[in-house]
């Protein structure tokens, strides 16, 4: 069949070369050079209409620096010398300079953009775009696309993004996405229960939202599962019979691909049995006789059940639960909510918040606990920062975090930056100390349910069984029936909250005018802020140095005695060093300071060539 569209195409591409003929002259050919890239353009996938925004405007004229607010300096781990990032200013900015920076290092990135509801959730140029707006999707693409362009180039190789969204900009944002990071590199959609029920809103009320997650590299990615922990593993075992070989559950002895066939006798009640139509036993008829020789296979825990594997916790190989897209455990917004009300001793204080349990799950599916860089550039109210903390404080790990977000309405003076500092310290900003009043939830059993087994005096007896092993472990013990599935729940509530030390840099973006004629001297003002977000380490004059001068450098050989905990000397490569000075520097972990951080904007400005 034709393609009339490119047919259509090819006939006013053909017009546009005889209407150059005609017109030769600069302004004429400069104008039909525009429209035959517009026809030329992709034809499928996404296409808006671009816009601009004062951001961009902005960066015309000016060069946007980081300028460090020491008073919101935060030092409570004694036990490092890394530093978490808080940037205040409009995250296009941030991410700008966190290109010069992280480029190709950051390990997961999640953001919770605005949904662009038409609901006063999306400022753009500082105007609310609502739903009259014609320009509305557009907008919203083109204010996303600019950021997540640069965010694909900070992943690292094995790096992956978490965006949320709802059913606003669920498609225009996997379409931006594929078309950005590549659809073979889209790794899933998480179907996140926010709420448990939709209020009546719409002709279907939503429940959830989406997490679109995506991978620099596809190939590289990390095993997208959860960790199981010992107390996990341990809680869904038991030992009512006080077997030596430990505690111990129980799982199917049939599978759905085809196997062995031919009925099992129990040699205590003479009952046999055969596997379920259409599934076929896991073991062949002499190692079945083995196993339940062995104790391995049993007839239920009261012996005239149907033949099941008993598989022992110690002998357990799977380390990681796969994750999934539906996540309905992990928190919702109304969580969220209290988990913020607990921190700032009031409520409301931001509106959809995303619960931490999200975030930290999000978290440890998609990285190593061992230095790992989490960036979230749409920070709010600071879950992101929570979350890293809390799951390091868990599992012993040193991730690290940086976290952007603008200032509107004083959101990262008094919201973000306050939660990191009341978590830090445990101290609320009214000066109260941070307690929790949320339960925590520790799942003992997770069961699927038949009708006819609600009546069998065997699960009964299991729960009576996990309740006693589990007396004394837990505040309550809760059983649920939800979805066909049983659950049992250790309950541990909590008191005051455990304060998690951490140090934070507090950084403000600035801008230095192109025009300036002290330009390379006002970028070299903020050097030192480039160095510290690069390294996550603080200078100090003391530890760390920075030497920008050759008349520094001569000042630092002369009184190197008073440096006794030297660690680090960041140079600036203008600066030549004697060979003295290099001898001096043979064993200190010495760095120059690279050109990348402004030398794209000095070479614009002819300042260097």
């Amino acid at each position: 069949m034709a393609n009339l569209s490119q047919e259509r195409r090819e006939k006013m591409l053909a017009f546009l070369e005889t209407l150059k003929e005609q017109h030769s002259d600069d302004e004429s050919l400069i104008a039909l050079g525009e429209i035959e890239r517009e026809l030329k353009a992709k034809k499928y996938g996404l296409v808006w209409e671009e816009h601009e925004e004062e951001v961009d405007v902005k960066m015309r004229t000016h060069i946007p620096v980081f300028t460090a607010d020491d008073s919101k300096e935060i030092n409570a781990d004694t036990t490092t010398e890394r530093y978490n990032f808080l940037l205040e200013g409009d995250n296009l900015h941030s991410l700008q300079l966190l290109e010069k920076t992280h480029r190709g290092q950051i390990d997961v990135i999640y953001i919770d953009p605005p949904y662009n509801t038409g609901a006063n959730d999306f400022v753009y140029d500082d105007e609310y775009v609502d739903t009259i707006d014609g320009f509305r999707h557009s907008k919203w693409i083109s204010f996303m696309a600019r950021r997540l362009q640069i965010a694909q180039k900070l992943l690292s190789n094995h790096g992956v993004i978490f965006i949320s969204i709802d059913d606003n900009e669920m498609a225009q944002l996997k379409l931006l996405c594929d078309d950005i990071f590549g659809m073979s590199n889209f790794v899933g959609m998480i179907l996140w229960k926010k709420k448990t029920n939709g209020n009546n809103m719409g002709w279907l009320p939503p429940v959830h939202d989406y997490i679109l997650c995506y991978a620099k590299n596809i190939e590289q990615i990390y095993d997208m599962g959860f960790e199981v922990t010992e107390e996990e593993l341990l809680a869904k075992y038991s030992n009512p019979d006080n077997d030596p070989r430990g505690p111990w559950t129980t799982t199917d002895l049939s599978a759905n691909h085809v196997g062995p066939s031919f009925p099992i006798t129990n040699p205590k009640t003479g009952q046999v049995f055969n596997p379920p139509a259409g599934r076929y036993w896991v073991f062949n008829e002499q190692e079945v006789l083995r196993r339940i020789e062995d104790g391995r296979i049993i007839f239920g825990k009261s012996g005239d059940a149907r033949p099941v594997q008993r598989v022992f916790a110690k002998e357990r190989g799977v380390s990681k639960r796969k994750a999934e897209s539906w996540w309905d455990k992990t928190g919702m917004n109304s969580d969220a909510t209290q988990e913020l009300k607990d921190v700032f001793n009031q409520a409301k204080v931001f509106t959809h918040p995303k619960p931490v349990q999200l975030i930290k799950d999000l978290i440890r599916i998609s990285c190593d606990k061992n230095d790992s860089i989490i960036l979230d550039f749409f920070a709010g109210s600071g879950t992101t920062a929570q979350a890293v903390l809390e799951l390091n404080q868990q599992d012993g790990g040193n991730r690290k975090f940086i976290l952007c977000t603008n200032n509107e309405n004083n959101i990262c003076e008094t919201l973000t930056y306050q939660r990191i500092r009341t978590i830090a310290t445990g101290v609320r900003r009214d000066g109260s100390t941070y307690s929790r009043e949320k339960a925590n939830k520790v799942i003992l059993l997770e069961r699927k349910l038949k009708v006819t087994d609600l009546g069998k005096q065997s699960l009964q007896d299991e729960i009576t069984q996990i309740r006693e092993d589990n007396n004394g472990k837990y505040s309550k013990i809760q059983t649920e029936i939800k979805d066909a599935t049983l659950f049992i729940y250790g309950i541990k509530k909590s008191g005051p909250a455990e304060v998690i030390p951490t140090n934070l840099m507090y950084f403000r973006t600035d801008f230095v005018d192109k025009e300036s004629d002290e330009l390379s001297d006002e970028l070299l003002a903020h050097i030192r802020e480039m160095i510290q977000l690069e390294h996550g380490i603080k200078i100090d004059d003391r530890k760390y140095v920075v030497i920008l001068t050759e008349e520094e450098m001569d000042e630092f050989e002369e009184n190197i005695a008073d440096y006794p905990d030297l660690k680090a000397v960041f140079i600036n490569s203008d600066i030549f060093l004697s060979a003295k000075q290099q001898k001096m520097l043979n064993d200190v972990d010495s760095y120059i300071i690279p050109d990348y951080y402004f030398d794209f904007e000095l070479r614009e400005a002819g300042e260097i060539w």
